[in-house]
């Protein structure tokens, strides 16, 4: 990893951290939810419903908080452009897959793009297969997004463009939903296989 690279990891790691105390304190003052730390994850009491939205999925199909329910999903949002972040996080998921096995038929694990401007169904048909098959990919016009991003406390900004090219500033956190579609924990990067796969275990009391 390039020393810019490196920088980037850092800082975008310690925004995510910054965010999520943020989206915690909120919630503390809304209602007295109440976020304890739990095996490198943060656990909210009670869990958050997400917001209803409207998504695309890959394959052009509806992607909405229907999709949720009924399995445990971990998410991450990013952007297939992303040079460093985004595909190291995405193998992290994939070596999650793996320690599970392949068995765990009521998890799921979705790649939000915030970037729907590059990012079409089609691309991210293409990008996905290359980490795992069965990985979702799903993106939106901005209206959705931020409806989804801001119920979760995520964060996302489209840098300035420079020469036709311009980078996605994003939250590293992975959030895990339960099976009623509400936020359960996040994950703050640097992230690691073995503890999102035992903090998920350690929340279905396995």
């Amino acid at each position: 990893m390039t020393r810019k690279a490196l920088i980037s990891t850092i800082l975008v790691a310690a925004l995510g951290v910054i965010l999520v105390l943020g989206f915690l304190a909120g919630r503390t003052f809304r209602d007295p939810a109440r976020a304890t730390t739990v095996a490198g994850m943060t656990v909210l009491e009670p869990a958050a419903l997400l917001p209803e939205f409207q998504l695309l999925d890959q394959n052009n199909q509806v992607f909405d908080r229907t999709r949720l329910q009924g399995k445990w999903s971990y998410m991450f949002f990013g952007y297939t452009h992303c040079p460093d972040i985004c595909p190291t996080t995405l193998v992290v998921l994939r070596d999650v897959q793996k320690i599970a096995g392949g068995k765990e038929q009521d998890v799921q694990y979705i790649f939000i793009s915030v970037d729907p401007k590059r990012d079409k169904a089609a691309t991210l048909k293409n990008y996905l297969p290359y980490f795992h098959p069965e990985f979702i990919g799903a993106t939106g016009v901005q209206a959705e997004l931020m409806r989804l991003t801001r119920g979760l406390g995520a964060y996302y900004e489209a840098g300035e463009a420079q020469n036709g090219n311009y980078e996605v500033h994003h939250s590293a956190a992975i959030f895990l939903i339960d099976p009623e579609a509400r936020l359960r924990a996040l994950f703050a990067g640097p992230h690691d296989a073995a503890r999102l796969a035992q903090g998920l275990q350690r929340l279905k009391g396995g």
